[in-house]
């Protein structure tokens, strides 16, 4: 009988890591947690534990596991639904600062990198100058196209009052 429980434990440890690695919509997870609380529940049978005691113990490491994969899964659909906040593409609409330029293009620094920049179409004068902060609007290959910021991403819209704290 002892043999059955670790047995269950094992196939049970077995149904999680596999739930960890392939996507099975949590059918692996669940099958997991109810075989490892079945198989903690034989071994303490096996060993002289009481049912009362058994079922009890059982019961709550199987609850406790349940829970924890419905929290894993609501935090797996959260992170899957958000925009990337890293790589090429996370670039657009960040603030970037004129390093040089000249004519119809030049050089900005946007997150710590340097990128070539154009000017999106429709720049009227003057011409970015060193320093000035612009906004990136479009990424193909190496290049950026930028626009001027809109007085609402200069100036801070909110303004501390005295009835802040």
């Amino acid at each position: 009988m002892l043999l059955y429980g670790v047995a269950a434990v094992l196939i049970g440890v077995t149904l999680l890591v596999i739930e960890a690695h392939v996507t099975t919509a949590g059918v692996f997870g669940v099958a997991g947690i109810l075989a490892t609380a079945g198989g903690i529940a034989v071994i303490l049978t096996a060993s002289g534990a009481s049912w009362w005691v058994t079922v009890p113990i059982a019961a709550l490491l199987a609850v406790a596991g349940l829970f924890a994969l419905v929290v894993v899964a609501r935090e797996v659909i959260v992170a899957g639904s958000q925009e990337p906040r890293t790589g090429p593409t996370a670039l657009i609409g960040r603030k970037a600062v004129v390093r040089s330029w000249s004519g119809r293009d030049g050089q900005v620094a946007v997150d710590g990198a340097l990128w070539h920049a154009e000017l999106v179409y429709g720049w009227e004068d003057p011409l970015p100058a060193p320093g000035d902060k612009v906004v990136v609007t479009e990424l193909e290959g190496l290049s950026v196209t930028v626009r001027r910021p809109h007085a609402w991403e200069v100036l801070p819209v909110w303004k501390p009052s005295s009835l802040s704290l």
